[in-house]
């Protein structure tokens, strides 16, 4: 599931024949294509269709941003009985076989010079590579991890897997910067990748990437399949029968939206879909050591510089620019946004900080010993380099000056 934002509008429900029981009742993201939109245009929407037809009726629809707490306020409140697209496993809900396998893919120009097929490709160092940066539970998406541990840092471009809601399709942004030539290639989910490079004249480059390379724990290749609550094992076999039944032509709708499509339609699943405490602990392991002239950083005892009350390197120019490459080489720009901003992460930008009263002492405190989701650092850092990137931070201050509490 996507998200850590609030949610941005009201449910709302549609149902295709009203005074009449519906087929099937479906909780759905209203401006997400390729997988649903209100105009019900996404594959989801489509093989819904189908599957509700067998029921005997249509499909009514309660519509409902896939953020944070989609869960939560649709299906296990009753108000569906089913989502069309969650990963095999998925330990929030009762999920149904998998109905397709797909993975992560390169886009890029048709007629670029180069091939893509490998993250270890060497023209890669030389290409800027849009990912989306935020992922679910506070966590990183695959791509960014893996190229991160290839030491693809400075020249990757972070795209909001949010994005602006107000506009159509807030994740297909990212495939429409590589045809703008903005970025020259994007790593990103297979059925984004897919159905928005086909939409371009002429159609950009798409190339799946196995699913070995990511890690073992974060892989790049995951089934999808439905969710029901858990427990309503009746409709789990209902829907069950019905995807083996109509197997070739759910496949057909996936293709013909572009989905670079893993395996045959009866394949066991290749990625179960990890807990949310599992996921995070799972990055926190796999974030590569801060490196600078391929030398690891390690923390020191400098144990007065720690514990200063402020911040020896606040407006250091060299200070900040050295601050940014820590800040993007922990990975912070993933909960935090590439510039503070926030994300699923609050902002940093500001004088609030979520410890204390957002002190420079404070935020040293956070950044070495770690509090809730954010982990601690103090064995990939030592305290002259949490200053740097603290020093960074402020230096992207937006707030009122006498709001300043360093």
């Amino acid at each position: 599931m996507l998200g850590c934002v609030v949610l941005l509008a009201a449910p709302s429900r549609a149902a295709d024949s009203p005074g009449s029981p519906p087929g099937l009742r479906v909780c759905a993201d209203p401006n997400n294509l390729p997988f649903s939109n209100r105009q019900q245009q996404g594959f989801e929407n489509k093989i819904a269709e189908l599957l509700a037809k067998e029921r005997g009726g249509g499909v009514a629809y309660t519509w409902w941003p896939q953020r944070r707490g989609f869960l939560r306020g649709t299906l296990n409140a009753g108000r569906c009985e089913v989502v069309m697209g969650v990963p095999s496993g998925y330990e929030l809900v009762l999920t149904t076989r998998p109905y397709y396998g797909s993975t992560y893919a390169f886009v890029y120009p048709s007629a670029a010079a180069y091939r893509l097929t490998s993250l270890d490709d060497a023209v890669l160092a030389s290409l800027r590579i849009g990912v989306h940066l935020i992922g679910d539970d506070y966590t990183n998406s695959p791509p960014a991890h893996a190229l991160s541990q290839r030491g693809l840092v400075k020249n990757v471009v972070g795209y909001s897997v949010f994005g602006n809601y107000a506009e159509d399709s807030p994740p297909g942004k990212i495939v429409e910067a590589v045809a703008a030539g903005e970025i020259d290639t994007a790593l990103v989910w297979g059925p984004i990748a897919g159905y928005f490079a086909q939409r371009h004249t002429p159609p950009l480059q798409v190339t799946p990437l196995p699913a070995d390379a990511g890690s073992d724990r974060l892989p790049f290749r995951y089934d999808i399949a439905m969710g029901v609550r858990r427990g309503n094992q009746t409709l789990k076999a209902e829907l069950d029968a019905l995807l083996v039944q109509h197997a070739r032509p759910i496949r057909a709708i996936l293709q013909d939206y572009g989905v670079p499509l893993v395996g045959g339609e009866t394949e066991q699943p290749s990625a179960r879909a990890p807990s949310s405490d599992a996921l995070l602990q799972t990055v926190q392991a796999e974030m590569p050591p801060v490196q600078e002239a391929g030398q690891q950083l390690v923390a020191t005892s400098n144990g007065d510089l720690q514990n200063a009350d402020e911040n020896p390197f606040t407006g250091d120019p060299t200070a900040i620019a050295e601050g940014e490459e820590y800040y993007k080489m922990l990975n912070c720009y993933g909960c935090h946004g590439m510039r503070g901003g926030g994300g699923m992460g609050p902002s940093i930008n500001d004088a609030k900080w979520s410890v204390g009263q957002g002190t420079d002492a404070d935020v040293m405190q956070q950044i070495m010993e770690g509090r809730g989701k954010m982990p601690s650092y103090k064995d990939s850092i030592d305290p002259d380099q949490a200053w740097k990137i603290i020093a960074y931070v402020r230096s992207l201050y937006k707030g009122s000056p006498d709001k300043v509490t360093w």
